[in-house]
Parts: C-alpha cells; sequence; structure tokens
C-alpha cells in the first residue's frame, strides 16, 4: 500500500482514532476526583517544589531557574511520555489487533495526539508562571506550535521503529528507561547550553533535542526567535526519520498478530 493510501486508510478510522485519543487521556485519571484537571494541577505542584527547592535549597547561576528549568522540563516530560507510552501501544493492544482490523500506524498516533493535546493544556500554567515571575510573554510565542511540531514530527518517527521492534523484542520497553534519563542529560534542560564546552559544542548539536529544547528556552526563557534554519534542519530529519519508521513499521506490522 501507498503512502497516500495509507493516509487516506487513517483517516477512514478517523472515528477510532479520536476515541483511542480521547481514551488514553481520560484513561490517566480514571477513578480520579479532580479527573482531568489534574492535566493542570500536576504542572502546577512541579512548579511550586522547584520554586522551593531551588530559590532555597539548591542555587544556580541561572537567572530565575526555577522557571528556566520549569520551560524545559514541560516538554522534555512531554516528549518522554510520548516515547514511553508510544513503545508499548502495539503490545499493550493484542487484544484489539487479534479481533478487529485496522491500520495499526492509528495506535502510535493516538499517543503522540493525546501526549501532544496534554501538552497543551500544561502551557497554560507555564504561561501564568511566566506572567507571574516577571519573565513575561512576547509576541514570539506564536511561533511555539512550530517548535512543538518538529518535536511531535520527531517522536512519531521514534515510535513507529520502536513500537514496531518492542512486539518482537520485548526488553525494548525495558531499554527505554535508562536511554531516556542519559539523553535528558545529553539536552540542556537542567544547565544552559553555553555550560557546554565549545570543542563539543558540535557533537553535542547532534542530539535534535538540542535544538527543540533550545527552541522552548528562546521563545519563552529568552524571549527571542529560535534558530529557524536548525529547527528546519531537524523538521527535515526527523521527517526522513518518520520514512524510515513508517517502512520499518509496515515491514514488520504483517506478523503482529502473531507476535503479540
Amino acid at each position: 500500500m501507498s503512502f497516500i493510501n495509507k493516509i487516506k486508510e487513517i483517516y477512514r478510522y478517523r472515528h477510532m482514532l479520536f476515541t483511542l485519543v480521547k481514551q488514553d487521556i481520560n484513561g490517566r485519571y480514571k477513578g480520579s476526583i479532580f479527573g482531568f484537571l489534574w492535566t493542570l494541577l500536576n504542572p502546577l505542584f512541579m512548579l511550586l517544589v522547584y520554586s522551593v527547592v531551588f530559590s532555597i535549597v539548591f542555587k544556580s547561576n541561572i537567572e530565575n531557574y526555577p522557571i528556566y528549568l520549569f520551560v524545559c522540563l514541560m516538554p522534555w516530560n512531554a516528549f518522554n511520555t510520548m516515547i514511553g507510552g508510544g513503545t508499548t501501544c502495539v503490545s499493550n493492544n493484542a487484544s484489539i489487533i487479534k479481533k478487529v482490523y485496522f491500520p495499526r500506524e492509528v495506535l502510535p498516533l493516538a499517543v503522540v495526539i493525546s501526549n501532544t493535546i496534554q501538552y497543551f493544556f500544561s502551557l497554560v500554567i507555564t504561561f501564568i508562571a511566566l506572567l507571574v515571575s516577571g519573565i513575561g510573554i512576547t509576541w514570539y510565542a506564536v511561533f511555539l506550535p512550530l517548535v512543538i511540531l518538529v518535536q511531535v514530527v520527531f517522536a512519531f518517527g521514534l515510535i513507529l521503529m520502536l513500537s514496531a521492534a518492542n512486539v518482537y523484542i520485548r526488553d525494548v520497553q525495558y531499554m527505554m528507561n535508562p536511554i531516556m534519563m542519559i539523553w535528558m542529560y545529553a539536552s540542556p534542560i537542567l544547565y544552559s547550553i553555553s555550560m557546554v564546552p565549545e570543542k563539543w559544542q558540535a557533537l553535542y548539536r547532534l542530539n535534535p533535542m538540542v535544538t527543540i529544547i533550545q527552541g522552548y528556552q528562546n521563545l519563552l526563557y529568552d524571549r527571542t526567535l529560535p534558530d529557524f534554519k536548525a529547527l528546519g534542519i531537524v523538521l527535515l530529519i526527523s521527517l526522513g526519520i518518520c520514512v524510515i519508521g513508517y517502512l520499518v513499521f509496515n515491514k514488520l506490522q504483517r506478523r503482529f498478530a502473531e507476535e503479540v
């Protein structure tokens, strides 16, 4: 099946996609009194903890470090949750795969969409924090969807490969926790990119999340325009990863029903 026909097929199953997204979001807060409100409460509590710990106990040379950390960690947490949930999205839906036919790409796509929606809701707390801290919000924030788009495309390509591989090798899902931890420390989240030695900068920037996280920093913390050229390059790389991910997923999905 061609790529265009696959898109058309996924569109025909858009109602199933919508249902999966809704189930993923509601399922996280099932049985909770506050329900979806936790999408706002969780980042709020996180911000309060950072403000206390890094303003009183651990002080950093980075100005408004709790806000800096919050701006960087929120998109990273969304990316981390996306990869974690995406890796197991096929293997965790064995019952559906064995009983009903549908384009299997709907499963990783649903994970990406649900986590992106929740990140957009968490931005409400981010914007409030920026206003209260005095940093403020500029019109540059209108470019935020561009950075989010690059991150989503990058994540989707990875999830296509990881979710397919995890069906055959379940160790993949267990490998991702240490990999994501190392990846976080290899990205400018807990520290500024200026702290990386100049001789390592070129190697350091091979990590696509460096450009993506820096895009969030530029727009929300530094209140400057991001490096559009660098973002464009990462977007092209991400699209390439999506193509590779699709080819891998399409080849491995033939035996999903037997392997899950």
